[in-house]
């Protein structure tokens, strides 16, 4: 089994500079400060660390992320705000795994990279995680590909199951805003 880093968000919430290693990157309309800087995609513009961001934190001082990196990483930020907006807590991140806590009190894993998960790729992620998902007697979401089918996976693992329309629209709706610069509270409303 591959090692994942686990990370803590209460130790990454105070700033936009922590924000950014939390997530990888932030939307432009979170401002500009030292240690981020502009960087422009085929798809969009995000803040992304610059050498003084990384500096004392990561071992790699001149590094910017690939386009699917970036977008990625801002499509898991669009989500957790759209969450956030809905009532959940956002707690930490498993590699690329978002954890919540729902206001019910359930555990959610979200997993949602641009394009959907493949099957092969949902169970490869699931496996992974399985045992956090067992122990929290949570729930495991994915943002599937467009016309998969995911019938077998979903019969063997009760506690994984595709993100819920409304959920999965309106976290690609932010993810277009923020891609364009558009202030936080319009994202994620509606």
């Amino acid at each position: 089994m591959r090692r994942v880093l686990a990370l803590n968000y209460k130790e990454y919430q105070n700033n936009p500079l922590d924000r950014a290693r939390f997530f990888g990157v932030l939307p432009v309309c979170e401002g500009e400060v030292r240690g981020l800087k502009r960087e422009r995609y085929l798809w969009g513009e995000v803040l992304v660390l610059d050498r003084y961001g990384r500096e004392g934190y990561f071992s790699y001082p001149h590094y910017t992320p690939s386009s699917d990196g970036a977008r990625n990483a801002l499509l898991r930020y669009a989500f957790a705000k759209v969450l956030e907006a809905k009532g959940y807590t956002l707690k930490g991140r498993i590699g690329e795994i978002l954890v919540f806590a729902s206001p019910v009190g359930q555990t959610v894993f979200l997993a949602v990279k641009w394009g959907g998960y493949s099957p092969s790729g949902v169970k490869r992620l699931y496996e992974n995680l399985a045992r956090y998902v067992f122990q929290t007697g949570g729930v495991f979401w994915f943002l599937p590909a467009p016309h998969r089918r995911f019938g077998k996976f979903l019969k063997k693992h009760p506690s994984a199951e595709p993100i819920p329309q409304e959920v999965a629209t309106a976290g690609l709706e932010a993810f277009a805003r923020f891609a364009q610069a558009i202030e936080p509270r319009e994202a994620v409303s509606g």
